[in-house]
């Protein structure tokens, strides 16, 4: 059972048709999130996971590999190897920690800092092709929408102990 807008009790039948219907939301939610990766990467040609090692450095520069494995929720092997990748491509550097030399930090490199405005041009470029024909306060509606979604999902995982990341951007 779920609310509508209105608060009312809406019990969801196995009819795809049905907007309520949860697994319509999931899948509505994962298709669109696949679709901007696809493109995105095909534009940048980095893999999803590289990409988002490179966000994350964005975010927090200098991080260890354990610490991009805690944040990105990827194996810490597997962070290695795109570490690797992304090391070979001349975008990110391993330097030694400046307190623990036995780990290292990874840095973006200035060749990535120099070329960070393409991938951005690609988002901004991307972003514009999704919201098409939208309107201003449907977007912003959409917007909220998917803040609060996120906010109830946040306390959900509270209340049971859980521990998603924040993510205050």
């Amino acid at each position: 059972m779920t609310q509508n807008k209105n608060g009312a009790a809406h019990v969801a039948e196995m009819n795809d048709d049905d907007p309520f219907l949860p697994e319509r939301f999931v899948r509505a939610i994962n298709e669109l999130g696949t679709m901007l990766a696809t493109i995105y990467d095909r534009r940048t040609g980095l893999t999803r996971n590289q990409t988002r090692i490179v966000i994350a450095l964005l975010d927090e520069d200098g991080q260890t590999q354990t610490e991009l494995a805690h944040v990105l929720s990827i194996h810490k092997v597997s962070i290695g190897i795109y570490v690797g990748e992304l090391e070979a491509l001349g975008l990110v550097e391993r330097r030694t920690h400046p307190t623990d030399g036995r780990a290292k930090c990874i840095y973006l490199t200035p060749l990535l800092h120099a070329n960070k405005h393409i991938a951005r041009n690609h988002y901004a470029a991307i972003h514009q092709a999704a919201v098409d024909g939208i309107a201003e306060e449907d977007y912003l509606a959409m917007l909220r929408s998917m803040d609060k979604m996120r906010e109830n999902l946040e306390a959900l995982d509270a209340r049971e102990g859980g521990t998603s990341p924040r993510r205050d951007r």
